[in-house]
């Protein structure tokens, strides 16, 4: 084994260097050595350790871990080693596929989402089968498509079913603490639908002198779609039946949500934005837990380079996505954004296309499970704080497949912290929460054989 491979810190710095961007074509070599990486190294520990695949999806790594003496539980542990690109490069601090540690903090592209959290699982368990503390058969499912929507997971668990037919709890560690020493645990979690709308009105662009007012502007119709779409300063979402299935919050749900409320203040310092929005009368602490959004993702149109260029685009392009909650499905919402784009278009002389891309269910758990009181002593007795049960506005789609398929307790936790940068330049991980996370998951991998 190289000195690369034999300590935790060593061993993410190269699973960093692998630019496992599964959204970028270019890439997608890489994404696969990610995955024989993780593959070899695992089968000097495991007992047994393959890669699931298919045409067309990047592998899933299953590693699988027997105690000498099993009498405890099957516990899986899910991870993704697939990343976010890491544009724009020119705002990172540090190289973007380089482990640095620095202030207290590692950085890098996969640091906190979600090569640390795998690299935490890994050491974990690795420290227990050399002390002969393994008392849980513990599954590892690394994903390389989560970035994408997880769009074969659900797939290529078919592919396994046998290994997981004894699952006792799926544990999912790609969330983040509340605070330093402050855990939380995740019972939910919102759903995914993504899209693209291209919009055409000729076959090139036109002087903007010569022919303005004569044809119709692609960028400034984009606009005017965007508009009847959403409110820009309330973010209410004009889509009609768009909120018909978001239930009403208990009371007790809000009372519990109240103890992770952040101030103003601090939600100020950590989005980095001047002001917020008011939708649907919502405070401030609940509008990306209980409510459903929409938001553009990026847009494209004209001329975009330094200087100045007088033209009338022919072609305009946005990416949009929409985030839902518990009983809303992806279908409908999709069918509810299509039919009102088919609609604003009805009649125009315009060419437009539609493209839907993988979407994914929310996520939403029961509370009361032997296995989530267990985690939450650990956790407690490790970062000395209680425990807060969240809500998340993030979308992690295996969790709700992993619910489904197998009807098992599903437990999602983390060790970030809410100033990780996570999808954004400059992503890291506090070190003292990364070496906490992996004694409390040694403790969690030793302990829950009595859950």
């Amino acid at each position: 084994m190289s000195l690369m491979q034999k300590t935790p810190l060593s061993f993410l710095d190269k699973f960093i260097s692998f630019q496992s961007v599964s959204t970028d074509p270019l890439r997608k070599d890489d994404v696969f050595k990610t995955a024989e990486f993780l593959r070899d190294f695992l089968k000097r520990y495991a007992d047994r350790v393959y890669l699931i695949s298919k045409k067309s999806a990047f592998p899933l790594v299953v590693a699988v871990f027997e105690p000498l003496k099993f009498s405890g539980k099957t516990l899986a542990v899910y991870g993704h080693y697939d990343v976010q690109p890491e544009d724009p490069v020119e705002q990172w601090r540090t190289p973007a596929f380089k482990l640095i540690k620095e202030d207290g903090k590692l950085w890098g592209r996969g640091v906190a989402d979600n090569k640390g959290h795998i690299v935490q699982n890994i050491f974990s368990v690795i420290s227990l089968v050399k002390e002969k503390k393994l008392k849980n058969r513990v599954i590892f499912l690394f994903e390389g498509e989560e970035e994408l929507g997880s769009p074969n997971l659900e797939s290529l668990l078919a592919e396994i079913k046998d290994d997981l037919r004894d699952v006792d709890c799926f544990f999912i560690t790609d969330t983040g603490m509340f605070g330093k020493n402050k855990p939380q645990i995740f019972y939910a979690l919102r759903g995914l639908c993504y899209f693209e709308l291209d919009i055409h009105t000729g076959v090139r662009d036109l002087h903007s002198g010569v022919y303005g007012n004569k044809v119709l502007n692609p960028a400034h119709i984009l606009v005017d779609l965007v508009s009847k779409m959403k409110d820009a300063f309330s973010n209410e979402v004009l889509i009609p039946g768009f909120y018909d299935s978001v239930r009403k919050i208990r009371d007790d749900e809000l009372e519990m949500l109240a103890k992770v409320k952040k101030t103003i203040e601090r939600e100020r310092k950590e989005t980095g934005v001047y002001g917020f929005a008011e939708a649907r009368k919502t405070a401030l602490y609940l509008m990306s837990k209980i409510l459903p959004s929409l938001d553009i993702n990026g847009v494209h149109s004209g001329f975009i380079g330094k200087g100045q260029k007088t033209i009338i685009p022919h072609y305009a392009n946005i990416k949009f996505s929409c985030r839902l909650v518990e009983f809303q499905k992806p279908d409908e919402i999709e069918r509810l954004v299509e039919r009102f784009i088919n609609d604003y278009f009805s009649g125009k002389p315009v060419r437009y296309k539609l493209k839907k891309y993988a979407s994914a269910m929310p996520f939403y758990t029961d509370t009361k499970n032997p296995f989530l009181k267990k985690t939450v002593e650990i956790l407690k007795d490790v970062f000395g704080n209680e425990v807060l049960l969240n809500r998340s506005g993030g979308t992690i789609p295996a969790a709700e497949i992993f619910q489904r398929l197998f009807g098992k307790p599903v437990i999602l936790t983390g060790f970030t912290l809410p100033d990780d940068n996570i999808h954004s330049p400059n992503e890291n991980f506090d070190e003292e929460m990364f070496w906490k996370g992996i004694d409390v998951l040694e403790r969690i991998y030793s302990q829950l054989a009595t859950a």
